[in-house]
């Protein structure tokens, strides 16, 4: 027996069906999934400058003094560094007594009698035997080193004041602590080694008139990154007594050796061994 639906409910069920479809078409659609942002890269490590080299030398001769060591890879391993001496403060710089000007790490400037010139000369140091921190480790064919003269102070510049020679009978020459040794790991190339050449640059007069004196000495500026020894750590040092602070080199590569003018910080030569 066949049942017929009124047309009341026929149009109801009509309408509903049609809501229904409605509905769905208004549904809104799903989030699209954000797109992967890959992580920013990090910034890079300042290059270290004289006070920061100091600071890690400081680090280090303090562990060294404690007999402690610091655990894990060493950050400063491939640092990019800046380092500036300056020298020649107060005049010319005369060798060490018993002591030869030749190959000792020291930059200095001479002044012929000639009156005309000023010779600014760096002969790195033949450390292959062993440095102030020790004997020479293995894995180097060449270890030649600069030192870092008044490690005590953090300022890239002359001394503001002027030596009075008068006031107090000359002081002993005070022990040097902190040096910077160009590496090279064996089997590398020979080519551009800096540590195996000596560095000179002539200030020469205009004119008639005698060369001025530099009124704030030169600077040397070293540049590279700074190279772990065999243990992995950039700076090793070496306790010789407990009553004076121990005795420290950074290991570094070295890709750019220059002077400078101590009061206007211009280039007078620069040298890329690497």
């Amino acid at each position: 027996m066949a049942f017929e639906i009124n047309a009341p409910l026929r149009t109801a069920a009509i309408l509903f069906s049609a809501g229904v479809l409605v509905a769905g078409c208004d549904r809104p659609a799903e989030p699209a999934a954000a797109p992967e942002v890959p992580a920013a890269p990090a910034p890079p490590s300042p290059t270290l400058d004289r006070g920061s080299i100091l600071a890690a030398i400081d680090a280090a001769a303090s562990d060294a003094a404690a007999g402690v060591a610091r655990p894990g890879p060493d950050p400063l391993v491939g640092r990019t560094f800046s380092l500036r001496l300056a020298f020649g403060c107060f005049g010319p710089q005369a060798p060490t007594p018993g002591e030869s000007a030749d190959r000792d790490g020291t930059p200095r400037w001479s002044a012929p009698d000639d009156g005309r010139t000023i010779r600014l000369t760096l002969s790195p140091a033949d450390w292959s035997a062993g440095d102030v921190s020790g004997p020479a480790p293995d894995g180097f064919d060449t270890l030649s080193g600069v030192w870092i003269n008044q490690p005590w102070m953090r300022s890239e510049a002359c001394p503001a004041w002027s030596v009075q020679e008068a006031e107090a009978p000359e002081a002993p020459r005070p022990a040097r602590v902190a040096a910077l040794v160009m590496v090279r790991p064996s089997g590398a190339s020979r080519v551009g080694r800096s540590g195996d050449q000596t560095f000179t640059h002539v200030v020469r007069t205009q004119g008639e008139a005698p060369v001025a004196r530099p009124a704030l000495g030169y600077r040397l500026v070293l540049e590279g990154r700074l190279a772990g020894w065999a243990d992995g750590r950039v700076i090793r040092c070496r306790v010789v007594t407990p009553e004076r602070p121990p005795a420290c080199a950074v290991g570094a590569t070295v890709d750019r050796v220059a002077f400078e003018d101590g009061a206007t910080g211009a280039i007078l030569s620069e040298w890329r061994p690497g």
